[in-house]
């Protein structure tokens, strides 16, 4: 009767300890919908900025465009060429979220906008922090609900119609997805068709809310072949459907920006400026001082378009050459100044924004920015421990630890190749914030094992995974390390 009771009780508080945890991941949840509802009031009278005018003149271009198919007439082919492809710059993700709100409503106001993008945000976090919790378990969902759920800057973003933070949400949701699929080839048990496809349709928004997302797809796929090393043929229909629905979707926007510029364009135009731009002599990307009067951006892409009128050399292969030129001088030691400069523009400012969408008189400025910098510094060396460390406790563990530090790590090629910014980090912080829950979990459980002196249980040895996870991790530290001896 007594072992009866004991074991009784011991299921017991089984089932009492994930309620709870539920229960808390419900309340983190709800704060963080109320912070945004209070934020709302701030940031709909913010004017939008930069990249999100031309989200929204695609948005609307791309609304239009359903208006004249479903009245059977001719696209305005000229509107969408220069609204949604307009420079090449920026993949039509976020222009395709917005074409339903212009939809049903053209002439939307800002608080319009700003309402529905934070509606779509707060629905795509609720839905990633969900799944998050059934592939991977509570404790990360939870991670991903207090941070970033309950970060104000955070949730300011949520207003805006960059895409850096629904990339950063929807590259969680396919990693959690990959995780699951690798934990289950790891028992032999392939892959379906069906979450092929959900692999292929998020890894395709990923990259068309975000083109710099593009290395973390590519790492996550290149991650996909351990289910080939454990389930063999089995795995490879599934892991090719995935490819194909990723292609596949991506084709229309390829061609469409390959025929207007008369060039090979896979994703974005922007790199060769990017690199110039960031590593570069500014002063002589046309050559010359380019004219004045205009951006950085700007300004070198008007005289590309008028290089390509006069020789016939298309525009993106004009700017190559002009990029190249500008960063004829640069030297081992310039480019690893740059990207350290470049690295504390994308992590020492996480607030830099608040000025574009905090409208001068409204209160609450510095709350959000001393939460937001509190918050995120500590995030920081959690994820940056979570980068390095290596486990093998268990196989779920393992897989999660290889795919977050590719994910991030992936993300974290920006500053090596383009210009950072104080919003980049939003795309970021999601996964940051998976690394953190691991760096918990695994020393967490190290110390646990230490105190208790007993024995330590831990998967069956994977030399393969332990591998995985110690590449990235040293490729980690060697970047750094290899750009300080530089500079």
């Amino acid at each position: 009767m007594h072992e009866r009771r004991a074991t009784l009780a011991g299921r017991l508080a089984q089932e009492v300890t994930p309620r709870r945890l539920d229960l808390v991941l419900v309340v983190a949840l709800g704060l963080g919908a109320l912070l945004q509802v209070v934020l709302f009031h701030q940031v709909s009278r913010a004017r939008l900025s930069g990249d999100e005018v031309a989200y929204i003149d695609g948005g609307k271009a791309l609304s239009n465009l359903l208006r004249d198919l479903a009245g059977l007439h001719q696209p305005d082919t000229a509107e969408l060429q220069r609204d949604v492809v307009g420079n090449g710059w920026f993949m039509p993700g976020m222009s395709l979220l917005l074409a339903p709100l212009y939809l049903l409503v053209p002439d939307a106001g800002l608080a319009g906008v700003r309402g529905w993008l934070g509606a779509l945000t707060l629905l795509v976090l609720v839905a990633t922090v969900w799944d998050v919790r059934r592939q991977l378990g509570r404790p990360w969902a939870l991670g991903l609900a207090v941070v970033p759920g309950l970060v104000p800057m955070w949730r300011l973003f949520g207003f805006t119609a960059y895409g850096d933070l629904l990339a950063g949400l929807v590259a969680t949701l396919l990693i959690a997805r990959v995780a699951a699929v690798l934990h289950r080839a790891s028992a032999r048990t392939p892959p379906t068709l069906r979450e092929g496809v959900v692999i292929g349709l998020l890894a395709i928004a990923t990259v068309y809310l975000r083109s710099s997302s593009t290395v973390l797809v590519l790492g996550v796929g290149l991650s996909g072949l351990f289910a080939v090393r454990w389930c063999g043929r089995r795995a490879v229909v599934p892991l090719l459907v995935s490819g194909a629905v990723f292609l596949g979707l991506l084709a229309p926007w390829s061609i469409a920006a390959s025929a207007t510029f008369h060039a090979r364009v896979l994703t974005t135009t922007s790199v060769p400026m990017a690199m110039a731009n960031t590593f570069g002599d500014r002063d002589v990307v046309c050559y010359g001082p380019c004219d004045p009067g205009s951006t950085i951006w700007f300004s070198p892409v008007r005289y590309a378009r008028e290089v390509a009128r006069a020789t016939g050399v298309s525009e993106v292969r004009v700017l190559t050459q002009m990029s190249a030129y500008a960063r004829q001088d640069v030297t081992a030691r310039s480019y690893a100044r740059d990207v350290i400069f470049d690295w504390h523009r994308y992590r020492d400012d996480p607030s830099g924004f608040l000025y574009r969408l905090h409208p001068p008189g409204q209160p609450g400025a510095e709350w959000i920015r001393t939460w937001t910098n509190r918050a995120l510094g500590d995030l920081v060396w959690l994820a940056a421990t979570g980068l390095l460390v290596v486990t093998r406790r268990s196989r779920r563990l393992q897989v999660v630890s290889v795919l977050v530090k590719v994910g991030l790590l992936g993300l974290l090629v920006q500053p090596f190749v383009h210009m950072a910014g104080t919003r980049y980090w939003t795309t970021a912080a999601p996964l940051a914030a998976l690394s953190a829950v691991l760096a918990i979990t695994v020393v967490g459980g190290w110390l646990v094992d230490r105190v208790r002196r007993g024995p330590r249980t831990f998967a069956p040895r994977s030399h393969l995974l332990v591998l995985a996870q110690a590449v990235p991790a040293a490729v980690a530290v060697a970047a750094v390390v290899a750009v300080q001896v530089l500079a």
